[in-house]
């Protein structure tokens, strides 16, 4: 019988649990772990998959197109819960389930697992914004999931801090550093990343050189609204101040973001390259490159600094404020002339100060791994 059973849903979610997966595997404990999809990101997971060698013992299928939030939800709590009953029937539960972050496969996996008497590992437990608005659903997601987690993993002290304040039992807590830096630095050494290309021909005919790059995503659902119309206006003004500048937008496949932006006059500007997803060593060379990034990711807030690369965080909070303290990221509110003006003041006085990443040193995984096994 597998003792724990790793949960995955979205591309973030592969990211920062492949290194542990590695470590598993390195270890020789294999025949000690499976691994559930539950296809929260289908179109743009397999590619990852594929980076780091992992496949799904289990498969589900959370979504359906148009559906709504709740309907999300409902749906995820059905397919898991008749998953459970179907291993449960077969003496086949495991001891452990491990969900990373704050998403809805995070939230209705973990719930139903705790239904079915099944202990819970949060990978990423304590990040804290407190405004249930920002960043929506996924503030609320993850401090429910941390009322009934056994185990706390959480990346900083900060946010071990932040779980102690809300009642958190200390000895189910366990400060480990982030996995995403395990995860960097697992790629930056491969041979797929020194000798990668780009995919997409926009890039490549672009010729794009380092400190000329500007790399922009932006997904949130919070922001699918007149924030997506201010930032559009914000790189036009942008794109036009800095012709010799690239500004490349990875679109996410969300319609509401997607359409919005190819509608857009953004098309017509030859120094602002729209694209489809990137694989994620496509992310990490264009990173690798840029001058400043625009985000409202909370991963590429953590990856940045180890580029030395400063990031505007497009969000009004963050539940990440150790990169803000080390004055490696910074808040700008959704206004289009704030965020030209911040722009401006970053790219003409950021002086990296050192590749000290604030969130991790690289050996997230062993400690996860240890823990478990433990």
């Amino acid at each position: 019988m597998s003792k724990i059973l790793f949960v995955i849903g979205t591309r973030p979610e592969l990211i920062k649990v492949a290194p542990i997966i590695i470590a598993f595997r390195n270890r020789g404990n294999k025949e000690n772990i499976k691994i559930l999809f539950t296809s929260q990101h289908k179109d743009i997971l397999n590619q990852y998959s594929k980076i780091f060698g992992i496949n799904a013992d289990y498969e589900l299928d959370f979504m359906n197109k148009g559906q709504s939030l709740g309907m999300l939800t409902s749906r995820a709590f059905s397919q898991t819960d008749e998953f459970f009953e179907k291993m449960k029937a077969k003496n086949e539960l495991p001891e452990y389930v491990v969900v990373q972050g704050d998403t809805t496969t995070v939230f209705s996996v973990g719930v139903i697992a705790f239904y079915h008497g099944i202990k819970v590992a949060h990978i990423e437990a304590g990040l804290r914004t407190y405004d249930l608005q920002n960043p929506f659903p996924e503030e609320f997601n993850r401090r429910a999931v941390s009322i009934f987690a056994d185990i706390n993993f959480a990346p900083t002290k900060l946010s071990a801090e932040n779980l102690i304040k809300e009642g958190v039992a200390k000895d189910k807590i366990k400060i480990v550093g982030n996995t995403v830096i395990d995860a960097l630095q697992f790629i930056r050494k491969s041979k797929a990343f020194t000798e990668s290309i780009f995919i997409q021909p926009k890039l490549n005919k672009a010729k794009l050189i380092k400190g000329k790059v500007v790399l922009i995503t932006f997904h949130r659902r919070e922001n699918q609204n007149n924030n997506l119309q201010e930032l559009i206006k914000a790189i036009r003004l942008l794109a036009k101040k800095y012709p010799d500048t690239y500004f490349v937008w990875t679109l996410h496949p969300n319609p509401k973001i997607k359409e919005n932006v190819l509608k857009s006059d953004l098309s017509d500007k030859e120094n602002v390259i729209l694209v489809p997803p990137l694989d994620y060593l496509e992310i990490l060379k264009l990173m690798s490159l840029s001058k400043i990034i625009l985000s409202d990711s909370g991963g590429i807030q953590e990856e940045a600094p180890s580029f030395g690369v400063p990031v505007l965080v497009l969000r009004k909070v963050t539940e990440r404020p150790e990169g803000v303290i080390a004055k490696k990221v910074f808040l700008t509110d959704l206004v289009s002339q704030i965020i030209f003006d911040k722009f401006n003041d970053v790219y003409n006085n950021y002086v990296p100060s050192d590749a000290k990443n604030p969130y991790g040193d690289g050996k997230s995984s062993e400690r996860i791994m240890n823990a478990l096994l433990d």
